[in-house]
């Protein structure tokens, strides 16, 4: 193996718990693969983003997991830069996670994102670029050693999934890339406007990086999930967890709405709902069920670490439920009582689980869950923005029956601009802590249909420990909460490159991220 560099981590493998002697033994080194259970092994250990007992994801990402090698979370910011979640100014109890110091600089749109709050200090921004790029360098060897291998006529089959799935990956983690440090894709500046580093070579490369345009990152995307697409059509499907043709289409239609390029999205969401058109109806899903499972009829796919239930909770000082979100919903919204739920603490999520004991390994991802749902919503969104109403309304109303009170439920008959963004409210809604809303508070603000961009304040409080005596306890207590802004097409909507990055690629130009100043000061 060459040197280890900044940019590209060496291709060692992430081990899973499941993983064998194999992985352990060759973890370096692709030379030791004899056959295709092998490159499986390989593909599952060490590019499909790790599967870990879900937690709190700033006391995984900051103190449980000092190592970065053995973190779990990825890119779990992208959740509360936008307008889901708060901080929570009271609650219950007291916070062992510091959360809103952890993710400060994220929080508040900082232009230095590890900054702590008192800013003398930044931690390590590069966790996410270096995992996901080592992700994509060994997808990439997976991919050539697989055309060197010698592969029998009956095992052609499986060789093409483990290709397919390879360039899905590949496909997949360059498009979250190029959407945490690239500029939204503009049709009119996406050959202009900086992306980030395109890698399709399986070598450890010794030499600087520069960055592709957006233009020429989505046109790798769209290559490797077209390639995933056709190799992946005439295999069965594995499991939730291990991508197949339907999550490749998936994947295709959210590619194609980013683009603007509506009659694709269209397409592809089609595509995924004629595979599979289920939809769990609230009105039929038991009170003691919980709605984000493993066993979710319209799972599609899902990779990486769930858990959210952790995260975004009532504790003082921790992150919490929006006031944003939580009116967004109407009464006779099941999700209002389902996704979360209002308790003597405050508003916390419930999605995922309503008690740790629900809460298992196999507990779909915050990041990477792949839904009907979400399929349905891309296909009224493609629909609306091309002028055909009619049809995305239908669309769009076939996801609400199954999440509106039967006794109270009424279409929505809007039409244009208004149905535009009726379908972007029903995103909000439904795709909360799913990992969605940060991107799509980006794509909108270039959008040629109803572009639109809003201004989002964030807070950041310091506590004092002290005995309460009206409830008798010790809570945190706020001492002073500074306020921050993210002005309608502030360019912090696309996060700085990580400093360590722009270290060691010396020359590579960072995105313009003016520095973030407090606007309002509440002394208590």
């Amino acid at each position: 193996m060459k040197r280890f560099i900044y940019l590209i981590a060496f291709a060692g493998v992430m081990s899973l718990t499941a993983c064998s002697d194999f992985l352990e033994e060759y973890s370096q080194d692709t030379s030791y693969v004899r056959n295709i259970e092998d490159l499986d092994e390989l593909l599952l250990g060490s590019v499909y983003m790790p599967i870990a007992q879900p937690w709190n994801f700033a006391y995984d990402w900051y103190i449980g997991n000092t190592a970065v090698k053995d973190r779990q979370w990825f890119y779990p910011y992208i959740h509360v830069m936008g307008d889901e979640a708060k901080e929570n100014l009271s609650g219950s109890g007291s916070s062992i996670y510091n959360e809103t110091n952890h993710f400060f600089g994220y929080f508040t749109w900082q232009d230095q994102a590890g900054i702590n709050p008192e800013g003398t200090a930044v931690s390590t921004e590069s966790y996410d670029w270096e995992a996901l790029y080592k992700f994509i360098n060994v997808a990439n060897m997976v991919i050539k050693k697989i055309d060197d291998l010698d592969v029998a006529d009956n095992r052609r089959i499986d060789a093409d999934r483990i290709k397919g799935e390879a360039y899905f990956l590949r496909g997949a983690y360059l498009f979250t890339l190029v959407n945490l440090y690239g500029k939204p894709y503009n049709p009119a500046t996406a050959s202009a406007d900086l992306g980030v580093p395109v890698k399709t070579s399986e070598f450890i490369e010794d030499k600087i990086f520069e960055r592709a345009t957006v233009q020429q990152c989505y046109d790798q995307v769209l290559d490797d999930l077209l390639t995933a697409e056709s190799l992946l059509t005439n295999t069965e499907k594995v499991s939730n967890f291990r991508a197949d043709v339907t999550a490749v289409c998936h994947l295709l239609s959210r590619v194609y709405l980013y683009m603007q390029n509506w009659d694709k999205a269209a397409e592809y969401a089609q595509k995924v709902l004629s595979k599979n058109r289920s939809l769990q109806d609230l009105n039929t899903l038991a009170e003691d069920e919980n709605f984000l499972t493993a066993q979710l009829p319209e799972l599609i796919f899902t990779m990486g670490t769930g858990g959210m239930r952790h995260s975004i909770i009532t504790t003082s000082g921790c992150y919490g439920i929006s006031e944003d979100l939580v009116n967004a919903y109407a009464d006779n919204d099941l999700r209002k009582s389902r996704f979360i739920s209002l308790t003597a603490n405050g508003w916390e999520y419930v999605k995922e689980a309503t008690t740790n004991s629900d809460l298992s390994r196999s507990t779909p991802s915050g990041n990477f869950c792949f839904r009907t749902a979400e399929a349905y919503l891309n296909l009224a969104e493609a629909q609306a923005c091309a002028g055909k109403d009619n049809e995305a309304r239908q669309t769009l109303n076939t996801l609400r029956k199954a999440r509106i009170s039967a006794d109270a439920y009424t279409d929505v008959t809007a039409s244009g601009t208004e149905l535009v963004n009726a379908i972007r409210e029903e995103r909000f809604r439904e795709l909360c802590f799913e990992g969605h809303r940060w991107f799509d508070l980006r794509r909108y603000t270039v959008s040629a249909v109803a572009p639109m961009s809003k201004t989002i304040r964030h807070s950041y409080t310091t506590f004092i420990y002290a005995y309460d005596y009206s409830v008798w306890a010790y809570v945190n207590k706020p001492v002073m909460t500074l306020w921050y802004e993210l002005a309608p097409n502030d360019p912090a909507y696309t996060l700085p490159i990580p400093r360590e990055v722009l270290n060691f690629n010396l020359g590579m130009k960072d995105n313009d991220h003016p520095k973030r100043n407090v606007v309002e000061t509440v002394n208590y």
